[in-house]
């Protein structure tokens, strides 16, 4: 018995960094020995509890279905005050519990019925909140009158709002602020919606007797989540900070498998491995029978128990995948013989270290400091002694970045630094903008049409050809695409009524991402103050960045679609991204498909060959190319693939530390170039597979033109990041005359005018740029960037028309979670500039398209480009499924 209560002791002191999991200890009845009475009776110490702890002796937790929160709560609040602890809150358990216990006609009402109940029951619990109403006399919306008459009601009209409105609107957001995990699971269980009608569709009423278990999971979450935040000591918390042990929970009889305390258990048991709650333990006698419902640990007898409780303490994998342990007791075992309670008596104490000083004077000495060390700063900064921070340079909403440069949202006046190129199409979107502004200010005077809203562009808006990185001069072809989608939407929004007319804001997320997410801080900022921003198009690139960036995004609600192809990672990060292009996986599939059945090689005679071998190159460290590398080697022939890794040094950190792709180091460019050259010359029907970024191609090219004498020829088959590099009657043929190059290409391309979506396209495209490129249809034949961008803004506005009839056309309700549901459900599909979108939603379709459109085009000097296969959905009635004089199948998706 010493050993099991020293186990526990140390359990219950263990330092709050050091917890890996939620310990949870079940005791087989084997007597009527009261084992839990006896460890209640050592936690309940001599003259205050050892520690916090709540006891309770029935299986059933009470007739009431909350009895049992209750219960636990109330004793929990009591022994933490009486060891020092403070007033101990659980704010999201009662929230919930409030709902629990409203009435039907409260919760089946309008949502504001709810949110009234719930601030009534505050003004109940909360003396400041409920003089502050009562100060403000009659209120005006909720049907309560006084009898101030006219006086009262004028005095009601001047501070109603400031005392009864704000403090209200103040509780209903630090409650939506707590109970944010509850959101995040409810969009889980149910897709995004409204927090009040999440609250009343997955919190039961406590009367609803077939739906005690769900009611009991989401309390269950309450309560652990809560504890956890109750034992975090934060400044300027010291009441927290006495908070050092474990919270305890006894049970002293939790009965049969299906009781009321064994259902409590296993729901906190699964909950607390969810979402890694640590701050409890919790130990039940008097288990009659333990339903196989969650991995368990058995021991016979308590010495057991102790040794293996030892060992999770040293050992966090031990107890990694086990969240209970079950005692078996024989009956010398128990707590009742003179042994076992001569020894609880002797350990009246666990070690506690006690403050020299009460937590009202911690809390007044960390004040007085934080005051004093301000003075200070304050008394040194105007002296001269502390520098002041300077002003950046950086113009209207823009901040420095990490390289020196100003990102953030940019428009025409601050992009001084950017290309004439990118100017003009900034301008293009400014004045739309206008446009609608002016345009619905009239509509909506006169009760008509929808209010504007806004979407963000989400891009390193830099480049254009003079670009250093070439990569980056995609976004400007991104952007004319975006500018030309959301005129067309418009032209018909404004003209008819009947559709959401959208503005548009350009955000640089600096050089190749390298700011994503501080500037994705800046636009959820920005999206809080704004509530007509409702949602984001880019994200064009596979970077680390990117992923976080798209997380905090996700954690804000606000809905991503992509604009380009990317690794498959991508759909990994955030519930409400959505795919506008092909994946890496299906780009690879389709790479691995034309180098199995095309001939590519084109040999001096005129004729043509097929590839005996690959050489692969790959940058294991960038997540899009060790993305799409290692899709391509599990679709094509390993016997037949080399594989050679080479990473760049551009400035840019390193993407991931782990490689994702094995294959043959390359220290250098040049000595990639010669590594390429002998395999070429070795076995001249070799294929170059290039799935690093498309930037570095120039630069190889370059390096192997020195070694041109020993291989002239080359066949270089890459992703779409080809698209990205300047592809001319000369280019990149200047850099190495014997090329034949063949790429990928996200949809759109040559067949961009099969559909009646992608003639619109093509038409408006040559009106607005034919005096900025000699050749309009070369250019979007060989660059798919504008297509996509237009089909991404197009998504993200159906969904908003969506949206604006589901909420019945009332402009208040539409926002980015209006938007996020009509996403999640899926859009019906459409035929887009770049291909055919099935739109299926989060549910069916993963948020990605099923069977996008994906061409490997053929590019040469003085040539057309010329499409060697197109598989795919072209428009709602052309899906190519194979492709060549084969025929040869399409793969699958």
């Amino acid at each position: 018995m010493g050993a099991f209560v020293d186990a526990l002791e140390r359990l219950i002191t263990q330092p709050r960094r050091e917890r890996r999991w939620l310990p949870v200890v079940l005791v087989k009845r084997a007597g009527d020995q009261p084992l839990g009475a006896g460890l209640r009776g050592w936690l309940g110490g001599e003259r205050r509890p050892l520690t916090p702890h709540a006891y309770l002796a029935e299986p059933d937790g009470g007739r009431w279905p909350l009895a049992l929160f209750d219960e636990i709560t109330a004793q929990l609040a009591r022994t933490t005050r009486a060891c020092g602890g403070g007033r101990l809150r659980l704010p999201g358990l009662w929230l919930l519990k409030t709902v629990a216990e409203a009435e039907e006609a409260v919760r089946s009402g309008p949502r504001h019925r709810l949110r009234d109940h719930l601030y009534a029951r505050h003004l109940e619990e909360s003396a400041f909140a409920r003089g502050l109403w009562r100060l403000a006399g009659e209120e005006r919306d909720d049907g309560l009158r006084g009898d101030g008459g006219v006086p009262a009601a004028l005095w009601n009209f001047l501070v109603g709002w400031a005392f009864q409105s704000l403090p209200r609107r103040l509780f209903l957001a630090r409650a939506r602020r707590r109970l944010l995990w509850f959101t995040r699971w409810a969009e889980g269980q149910r897709g995004p919606g409204p927090f009040f009608d999440q609250l009343r569709a997955l919190v039961p009423r406590a009367d609803e007797a077939g739906r005690l278990e769900d009611l009991d999971r989401v309390l269950v979450q309450a309560l652990v989540t809560d504890l956890d935040r109750a034992a975090r000591g934060r400044f300027p918390r010291p009441w927290r900070r006495r908070r050092a042990h474990r919270f305890v929970v006894l049970f002293d009889n939790a009965g049969a498998e299906h009781s009321r305390v064994q259902r409590f258990i296993r729901e906190l048991r699964s909950e607390a491995k969810e979402h890694r709650a640590t701050s409890l333990l919790v130990l039940a006698a008097g288990v009659e029978r333990i339903g196989r419902y969650l991995p368990d640990v058995e021991r016979e007898g308590l010495g057991q128990a102790a040794d293996w409780l030892r060992q999770g303490l040293r050992d966090p994998a031990l107890v990694a995948d086990v969240s209970g342990l079950v005692i078996t007791l024989p009956r010398e075992d128990l707590s009742a013989d003179d042994r076992a309670t001569y020894q609880l008596r002797r350990r009246r104490r666990l070690p506690v270290r006690r403050p020299r000083i009460g937590p009202a004077a911690e809390l007044a000495l960390e004040l007085a400091g934080l005051a004093a060390a301000a003075a200070l700063a304050l008394l040194a900064a105007t002296a001269g002694l502390l520098p002041l921070p300077e002003d950046d340079g950086c113009l209207g909403s823009t901040f420095l970045g990490s390289d020196g440069s100003c990102v953030g949202v940019r428009d025409s006046a601050v992009v001084d630094d950017l290309e004439e190129p990118v100017r003009q199409v900034l301008e293009r979107i400014e004045d739309e903008n206008r446009r609608v502004d002016a345009v619905t200010a009239e509509l909506t005077a006169d009760g008509l049409g929808a209010p504007s809203r806004t979407v963000i562009s989400f891009a390193p808006l830099s480049g254009g050809a003079g670009a250093e990185d070439p990569v980056r001069g995609g976004v400007l072809a991104q952007l004319r695409g975006i500018a030309l989608a959301q005129r067309y939407g418009n032209d018909r929004a404004l003209d008819t009524g009947e559709w959401v007319p959208l503005r548009v804001i350009v955000a640089d997320a600096g050089d190749r991402y390298r700011d994503a997410v501080p500037v994705a801080r800046h636009l959820v900022d920005l999206a809080e103050d704004d509530p007509s921003i409702v949602g984001v198009v880019g994200m064009g690139q596979s970077r680390r960045t990117v992923y976080e960036a798209l997380d905090v995004l996700d954690a804000a609600g606000l809905p991503v679609v992509g604009t380009a192809g990317t690794a498959d990672e991508l759909l990994g990060h955030g519930r409400h991204y959505y795919q506008n292009a092909p994946t890496n996986s299906r780009t690879a599939a389709a790479m691995a498909a034309f180098l199995r059945y095309a001939e590519p090689i084109a040999e001096r005679d005129g004729t043509a060959s097929r590839a005996e071998q690959v050489l692969l190159v790959a940058d294991a460290r960038d997540a899009y190319s060790g993305s799409l590398a290692e899709s391509f080697q599990a679709a094509y022939d390993p016997e037949r693939t080399r594989t050679l890794l080479y990473s760049p040094r551009n400035g840019l950190p390193q993407e991931r530390d782990e490689k994702l792709v094995e294959g043959e180091e390359q220290s250098t460019r040049a000595e990639l170039a010669r590594t390429v050259c002998r395999a070429v010359r070795q076995e001249p029907h070799t294929v170059l597979v290039w799935t690093a970024r498309g930037s570095e191609i120039p630069l190889f090219l370059r390096e192997l033109r020195a070694l041109s004498r020993d291989c002239p020829r080359l066949t270089l088959l890459g992703g779409d990041e080809v698209s990205n590099i300047p592809i001319t009657n000369e280019q990149p043929w200047a850099e190495f005359e014997g090329l034949t190059l063949y790429y990928a290409l996200d949809g759109g391309g040559p067949l961009l005018n099969a559909g009646q979506e992608g003639t619109e396209f093509a038409t408006r495209y040559a009106a607005a740029y034919e005096s900025a490129y000699e050749d309009v249809r070369r250019t979007l034949a060989i660059d798919p960037r504008p297509a996509l961008a237009w089909d991404a803004l197009r998504y993200l506005s159906l969904a908003v028309d969506e949206a604006w009839e589901a909420t019945g056309r009332v402009g208040e309700r539409l926002d980015r979670t209006a938007v996020q549901t009509a996403l999640y459900q899926g859009l019906g599909g459409f035929d887009g500039a770049s291909g055919w979108f099935d739109a299926p939603g989060a549910g069916d379709g993963g948020r990605r398209t099923q069977d996008r459109l994906v061409l490997i085009l053929r590019a040469a000097r003085g040539e057309e480009p010329r499409t060697e296969l197109a598989c795919g959905a072209v428009t709602r009635d052309d899906t190519r499924t194979t492709w060549g004089d084969g025929p040869w199948p399409c793969p699958g998706d």
